[in-house]
């Protein structure tokens, strides 16, 4: 659930700044802006990967250029779904879809990477710390056993 939240706010920012750029995609709401940035996460969690297994012969023999093209493809699909966005044409949609995937890379490099890194630190700080908590249980569980046995 966390990284679905985290990938639609990457999706709303992205969408956001593509919609800016290209006069061709029209967004006439920010309601219309979060639920095609929600369509869109779970389209290329779920959808997207089928697709892409699918046309993997296809996508081997381009050298994984067919991607951008499964890209504006399901940009297109998230338009016929949500009312008030808009693609002028399929050019549009391709030069849209390799904006998003050059967005998504660069905000999920600096803010998810650094983020990732930020909480490593924190679970070894929180293991030093484990490790030097006596286990005081544990040898209450033991002097029981010994006490049984004789």
């Amino acid at each position: 659930m966390k990284n679905f939240i985290i990938v639609t706010l990457i999706n709303i920012v992205a969408l956001f700044i593509v919609s800016i750029m290209l006069g061709g995609i029209i967004i006439s709401s920010w309601q219309t802006l979060l639920v095609s940035a929600i369509v869109l996460s779970l389209i290329n969690i779920y959808l997207k990967p089928i697709i892409k297994i699918i046309m993997l012969p296809v996508n081997f023999l381009t050298l994984g250029l067919f991607t951008l093209f499964i890209n504006a493809f399901l940009l297109i699909f998230v338009e016929s779904l949500v009312k008030g966005f808009y693609i002028k044409n399929f050019s549009t949609a391709f030069i849209g879809a390799l904006l998003l995937s050059i967005i998504y890379l660069i905000i999920e490099k600096f803010v998810i990477v650094r983020n990732k890194d930020f909480y490593k630190e924190i679970k070894k700080e929180e293991k030093i710390n484990k490790e030097n908590v006596i286990d005081v249980e544990g040898t209450y569980e033991e002097d029981n056993n010994k006490s049984l046995k004789n």
